[in-house]
């Protein structure tokens, strides 16, 4: 009997073709991707497809997103064996973290597939990626999201949608937080990538609890780098729901100075209301002197990454909650499970 799939097409490079140097969306690559696939693979797979967005992923807003969560949540569970959601690569990553977030409960593996370049570009990695995912619905007993992602050619990964980071700057290359994915997918199998920090296998089909029905746009990212004035910021003009301060590696922020000095700042967004959120934060790393000694207001967002912390605090302020309300809770595997000798 065939595998059924649904694919969820919402556009992106992924739904897009190259005319004149420029990229745009196509209606025709829909089709196209299916087609290339079964030139591959054989049609021993039955696509049932929809497409309740078209966009170009930079372009995403949040009524995008709940066009793709709702389209998700009506579909027969019981019909497929999963779910594929095509995604432009630009905003693929918090855009990964939320579905990840609204979907937990969802009985089914959903994938998230992208391209770096349109199915007409011989430099695309879409068809890979689509494979990839076709396998590791067929072979994997997971439920959640993940993204099927290959920076190289010959070697698809797949991550867990909670613990995947920004994509490297040009390249475009996806990770997962600490550059530990979940699987591997080679010559249709899948491997587990053993380490202490990946949750079992059997834990990835155990039911989960969704969070993050809506979204709250009125948050600010700071990433923290050498001089940073926050003396710049004015939220009497204009006042942020939450300011997320993206942390150096080792968990720092400089306090010292006047215009440089965050615990000044963090003083500052207390008397206006403004929630402050440190992220990333390990719980297990030494604290720096420099970081002992912090205003109470202030937030940690601990062993997670940043991208989930801003998913997590847009959500919970979305769905009328405090920041924190979300970031001490395990969602979506996107807590790093400390491992202690």
């Amino acid at each position: 009997m065939k595998k059924k799939i649904f694919v969820i097409f919402t556009g992106g490079t992924i739904g897009s073709a190259s005319a004149d140097g420029r990229v745009g969306l196509d209606g025709s690559s829909k089709r196209k991707l299916i087609q290339m696939y079964n030139a591959a693979r054989g049609e021993d797979v039955q696509f049932i497809c929809s497409s309740p967005v078209n966009m170009l992923s930079e372009n995403v807003a949040k009524e995008h997103l709940y066009a793709i969560r709702d389209e998700v949540r009506r579909l027969d569970f019981s019909a497929a064996d999963g779910i594929i959601i095509t995604h432009g690569t630009d905003s693929l990553c918090i855009n990964a973290h939320y579905l990840s977030l609204a979907l937990r409960d969802v009985p089914l593996p959903v994938v998230l597939v992208s391209s770096l370049f349109p199915l007409d570009d011989k430099r695309q990695n879409g068809l890979t990626n689509f494979i990839a995912a076709v396998d590791f619905i067929e072979k994997a007993k997971a439920r959640g999201v993940f993204v099927s992602f290959a920076n190289e050619a010959d070697r698809p990964l797949i991550h867990l949608a909670g613990r995947l980071t920004f994509c490297d700057q040009l390249t475009g290359y996806y990770h997962s937080v600490k550059d530990i994915p979940l699987a591997e997918v080679k010559d249709g199998c899948v491997k587990f990538i053993s380490s202490p920090l990946n949750p079992d296998e059997s834990v990835l089909n155990a039911p989960g609890v969704p969070a993050g029905g809506k979204i709250c746009d009125n948050v600010m990212l700071i990433t923290a780098r050498s001089l940073l004035n926050f003396g710049l910021y004015d939220f009497d003009r204009t006042r942020p729901a939450a300011v997320i301060v993206e942390t150096y590696h080792s968990g720092t922020v400089c306090t010292e100075g006047n215009e440089l000095n965050f615990i000044k700042f963090a003083n500052y967004c207390r008397e206006r209301g403004v929630a402050v959120i440190l992220s990333p934060i390990d719980s297990g790393a030494n604290v720096y002197a420099s970081m002992s000694d912090l205003p109470d207001n202030v937030i940690a967002a601990k062993d997670e990454c940043l991208e989930s912390a801003t998913a997590k605090v847009m959500c919970a302020l979305g769905d009328g909650l405090g920041a924190d309300a979300y970031l001490t809770r395990d969602i979506a595997f996107e807590k790093l499970r400390r491992h202690h000798d």
